[in-house]
């Protein structure tokens, strides 16, 4: 198991992403990780970002899917990217008390500059709660770098 760097701390002093800062304050701290040809997102949830009582909230699910989606895309081709999409369907309640939880990328489609990937928010208990799709405009790697200072692929590692 690899544990991705998060290239954009050392990359842009002012960063402060909502989804994957370490030193946003009401941040969401995500990490992601890979392993055999796999890409997930680790985080562990708390009464912080309840929806109902130790419920966690459907918007934060959306960005956890949203974060998951863009990083697998950062990390898989080293370039920039925007949500355009984001389809979520929540089967079941994901706790915001029984620890660790586990967002799962899978890669659809890459036409053009559409990148499509799937997504499972999976609790603690190997139950997936939330079922996501997504469709991210990925922007070529000089616009990535020109316009959005985006790190090189291998910072990420």
């Amino acid at each position: 198991m690899k544990k991705f760097n998060n290239a954009f701390v050392n990359q842009d002093k002012d960063f402060n992403c909502f989804g994957c800062s370490p030193d946003n304050p009401i941040g969401l701290k995500m990490e992601f990780y890979t392993e055999d040809n796999k890409f997930w997102a680790e985080w562990t949830p708390s009464k912080n970002y309840d929806g109902w009582k130790s419920v966690v909230h459907g918007g934060i699910q959306s960005c956890l899917a949203d974060e998951t989606g863009e990083w697998y895309i950062f990390t898989k081709y080293g370039r920039s990217a925007v949500t355009s999409e984001l389809y979520l369907k929540y089967l079941k309640p994901l706790s915001s008390v029984l620890g660790k939880i586990k967002i799962e990328a899978t890669e659809i489609s890459f036409k053009r500059n559409i990148a499509e990937i799937s997504l499972k928010i999976i609790d603690n208990n190997n139950q997936v709660c939330t079922e996501a799709s997504g469709k991210f405009f990925v922007f070529s790697e000089a616009v990535s770098k020109e316009r959005f200072n985006f790190p090189d692929k291998e910072d990420f590692f």
